[in-house]
């Protein structure tokens, strides 16, 4: 069948239209006054454990850098395979894994898409800076990079490949963190500038595309210096939606771990460590209140622990703003639908 032509433009138009809008609605429409704190989370995308936080791993074998995990997110049991980014680092070639460093650049890079920053080319959002805006909103929370690592957590985002699939393979996608990348030192026509340009992963284009994103606080995120203490305040900011002291939070230490970019410890006593040192650190930024644990044993061993948290006052605003946002979002979204299929 034959596409009508004048139908087929008619159509790219309103969906890049949609797109843009979107765009819009992701750079942040948040119902508190003082939103220029607040960014995203991403669904699936910001979950899955797609960072290598221990730079120590070491291989003998090309076969064995291909690094797999297997998590357990929704319902859904998905398989993540992580390869590294192959760097050319003083006239030799180095293997990188996307680790603590990289994932501070991405969601620094969201910040900026939020502030204004971010553009959809043929409907893929993205994100165009400079390298001096980027450091210096790096330096602003506290993680400072000189210009040349910053520079290279770009390239090691473009050229580390993450693939996420299903054991049914109804879900597969294979993509570098950064599809597109552009660290031109020749003036955008965009803005005139010396700018530079990142295209999003897939996963994060999708949830853009299907307002599957959640407001929370980025500047008390960033604060957050554990990996572990921030993965767990992002998952509870995205899926912890009716937070109160009467439906607490709760998570399985050996799955919650599997699903995180910590990964398990096989020492059970290390995994309890990092969950308590984590836990209380989101304590002292009052994001959580308190915790109970319940220790699940077989045959007087431990073998996994059961926490139940509950939030402080803090968060609990925070996730009724956070709710505000995505209501009025999506009210948003459907009016401008509704409007132009009219036309």
């Amino acid at each position: 069948m034959l596409f009508n032509k004048k139908k087929k433009i008619k159509y790219n138009e309103k969906t890049n239209y949609i797109s843009k809008n979107h765009m819009i609605l992701f750079s942040h429409n948040s119902t508190i006054s003082n939103k220029n704190q607040f960014s995203n989370t991403i669904e699936l995308y910001d979950a899955i454990p797609k960072y290598i936080w221990n730079n120590k791993i070491k291989f003998n074998y090309l076969s064995e850098m291909i690094i797999t995990r297997y998590c357990l997110l929704q319902g859904q049991r998905l398989i993540i395979k992580i390869k590294p980014a192959i760097i050319e680092k003083k006239k030799k070639i180095v293997f990188i894994y996307p680790g603590a460093r990289e994932e501070i650049l991405e969601d620094t890079l969201r910040k900026l898409a939020i502030e204004g920053k971010g553009q959809v080319i043929e409907g893929k959002f993205g994100v165009f800076f400079t390298l001096y805006e980027l450091q210096k909103e790096l330096k602003k929370i506290n993680h400072g990079y000189n210009l040349n690592e910053i520079k290279e957590a770009i390239q090691v985002c473009q050229s580390a490949n993450i693939e996420c699939s299903s054991k049914d393979k109804k879900i597969f996608i294979s993509s570098g963190f950064f599809p597109v990348i552009s660290l031109s030192k020749k003036k955008c026509k965009i803005n005139n500038k010396n700018t530079c340009y990142v295209q999003f992963h897939p996963l994060v284009n999708y949830s853009i595309h299907n307002l599957s994103f959640r407001e929370y606080n980025y500047n008390l995120c960033m604060q957050i210096r554990s990996p572990l203490a921030r993965y767990i305040y992002k998952r509870m900011s995205h899926y912890w939606r009716q937070a109160n002291i009467m439906s607490p939070y709760t998570l399985s230490l050996f799955n919650f771990l599997k699903c995180s970019s910590r990964i398990l410890s096989i020492r059970i006593s290390e995994n309890i460590r990092a969950m308590k040192n984590s836990l209380t650190i989101l304590i002292e930024k009052k994001i959580i209140n308190t915790y109970n644990t319940i220790k699940i044993k077989s045959n007087r061993k431990i073998v996994d622990v059961k926490y139940i948290i509950f939030p402080h006052d803090n968060f609990i605003q925070q996730t009724i703003n956070a709710n505000k946002t995505t209501q009025k979002i999506k009210k948003i979204s459907l009016n401008i639908s509704n409007n132009l299929f009219k036309k």
